[in-house]
């Protein structure tokens, strides 16, 4: 009752805000040129909301091959992908991911959360135990719970709790280990180093969703995983299209006998059309792209978030512990995070608000997206509008 009596109240918010017109959720985009939008009713604005890492999103490589890939193959893929297939497009797409993961076998699904759900949901059955990090995206919680499976979870990052769990499950067929690489909300890491030893000792599986991560991270940019040295440790990797590739849709890198697993069985892939081919053909470009430009574009992407994170600390804002790209700004109370976006948003500088349910109650954000095409001079234009606001609002 006391869920339902929350999320009554934050639904009686959102509409709240917007009759009072300040909110800044589903705004409509006119144009979009990478760094600069066009939002009704702003006008032009610089991006600091979004997930596009490394700006690949409006790189000419990947459009134009998503439009090769329209010009030889249509908008869509027919039907499922077990009856009608895919193209070779997504047969390239795959061997890519594979390659560059040191020959691990790779999926494509429509969409990261369709990975992250049919992966968790067909590697655990009632038999099993999924022990979750309690920050772990909502998609792995989903396929947690439609796995039938005895769901788990350990305050974040806590490797004393997570051991007890592991010792407490000893009967159970399997123990899988489900984290997000990097958390989208924090910013932090997963400290996949003690998590792959823990699961060693207890003969445990790992599941490790890196949509955040891939792409951006790591001495190879395959994660946090890479980052850590233990990509050859987790037994399945869950990716998206949709932040530092520019693109959309979601990969796992596995064993080849869960990748049959999922081809086979799998709803979220059995039963969902595959990929758009220009999806498809964009996503090819992309990682043709990071094979070749994929190290000077992460040493900007860090450049440019050391830049913004010491800034910011200097001036005392509370960043949690982020250690990425993604950097919180806390706020406090929901109407504050939201009336501190909102007033952002009209000096022309775009921020993502994260409220509850999405972070704990109380502890409303701004997350602020950094990329690897943003200039000095956008930064300089970030920090002086946070600065503002953080004496305007006092947070």
């Amino acid at each position: 009752m006391a869920l339902k009596a929350d999320l009554s109240a934050l639904q009686d918010s959102y509409l709240r805000w917007e009759k009072e017109g300040v909110s800044p959720f589903f705004p409509v985009v006119q144009s979009n040129q990478g760094n600069t939008v066009t939002i009704d009713p702003h006008g032009e604005m610089i991006m600091f909301g979004s997930c596009d890492y490394l700006g690949l999103s409006q790189h000419p490589a990947l459009k134009q091959g998503a439009i090769e890939a329209i010009e030889s193959f249509g908008t869509n893929t027919y039907a499922s992908q077990l009856i009608c297939g895919h193209t070779r497009i997504h047969e390239a797409v795959e061997a890519k991911l594979s390659k560059m993961s040191g020959g691990r076998a790779a999926i494509m699904f429509p969409s990261g959360m369709s990975a992250s759900q049919g992966s968790v949901g067909t590697i655990a059955s009632n038999e099993d135990v999924v022990i979750n990090d309690r920050l772990a995206h909502s998609s792995l919680f989903m396929g947690s719970r439609l796995s039938g499976a005895e769901v788990r979870t350990f305050p974040h990052n806590s490797m004393k709790r997570l051991e007890t769990i592991l010792r407490e499950s000893a009967d159970k067929r399997r123990r899988i280990i489900v984290v997000d690489g990097l958390y989208s909300a924090d910013g932090d890491y997963a400290p996949l180093d003690r998590i792959t030893e823990l699961a060693a000792e207890y003969d445990a599986l790992t599941v490790v969703d890196e949509a955040h991560s891939f792409g951006s991270i790591g001495p190879n940019g395959l994660g946090v995983a890479d980052h850590f040295g233990v990509l050859n440790k987790i037994d399945v990797l869950i990716g998206t299209m949709s932040k530092s590739l520019g693109s959309i849709g979601g990969f796992v890198l596995t064993h080849e006998w869960f990748e049959r697993e999922l081809r086979y069985m799998s709803p979220s892939y059995t039963s969902s059309r595959g990929s758009a081919p220009a999806v498809a053909g964009a996503t090819l470009a992309s990682l043709n792209l990071l094979e070749t430009e994929g190290e000077q574009l992460r040493r900007k992407l860090k450049a440019n978030t050391e830049f913004i994170t010491v800034r910011l600390r200097e001036a005392g804002f509370n960043l949690l512990n982020t250690r990425s790209q993604i950097v919180p700004v806390v706020v406090g109370t929901e109407d504050k995070t939201v009336a501190v976006a909102q007033w952002l948003w009209g000096r022309g500088i775009v921020v993502a608000p994260f409220v509850y349910p999405h972070v704990p109650l109380g502890s409303g954000r701004l997350r602020v997206g950094v990329s690897s095409t943003h200039t000095t001079d956008e930064c300089e234009q970030l920090i002086a509008a946070l600065t503002e606001a953080k004496k305007e609002f006092d947070f």
